[in-house]
């Protein structure tokens, strides 16, 4: 399933990046307002999708350009001047944008439950691994590996992240 690499990419990066910003303050069970939370989740998702697209489109670049050079080594990037150099930018488009708005549900997720119960911060990062683990046991059928493995993975990864939030501390 081609698209489920760009939406896991983006829920995971939406709920690292939304931990990076407001571990510490979800750590003190400070309140955090919608406003900051919609400021988090736009900027992360931008910025993730805006990666996301550079690297998928060089990837399928240089795989159009290896081909074209294949077929008529005297003009490598013949093909990026058809119909599939713009159906690279299109794919591109697409799964950035699908990286885009599962960014944005990572991280408005992870962040919501700080608005909506201020007392209870550690809500917040609580869901943020449960999501992960969910997310791990997800890729693990999908890529038949260790359900177990996986999850404890990427709650680690998590959990690396809410410390290192904690420590940077920058909302």
């Amino acid at each position: 399933m081609k698209g489920l690499f760009p939406i896991v990419l983006g829920l995971t990066d939406g709920i690292i990046t939304s931990l990076v910003f407001t571990a510490g303050l979800l750590d003190r069970s400070s309140a955090i307002t919608l406003i900051l939370i919609l400021r988090i989740s736009i900027g992360s998702s931008v910025i993730g999708a805006f990666s996301f697209f550079i690297a998928n489109y060089t990837e399928l670049r240089e795989e159009l350009i290896t081909v074209g050079t294949k077929l008529n080594p005297a003009k490598p990037t013949h093909l990026l001047e058809s119909s599939q150099g713009i159906r690279i930018v299109s794919e591109s488009i697409v799964e950035a944008s699908l990286a885009l708005g599962s960014g944005f549900l990572g991280a408005f997720l992870t962040l919501f439950p700080a608005y909506a119960f201020p007392e209870v911060g550690i809500l917040s990062l609580s869901l943020a691994l449960a999501i992960l683990s969910i997310l791990g046991v997800l890729i693990s059928r999908y890529l038949y590996g260790g359900p177990f493995r996986w999850a404890l993975t990427f709650v680690i990864v998590g959990l690396i992240t809410i410390l290192l939030g904690m420590y940077l501390n920058i909302v």
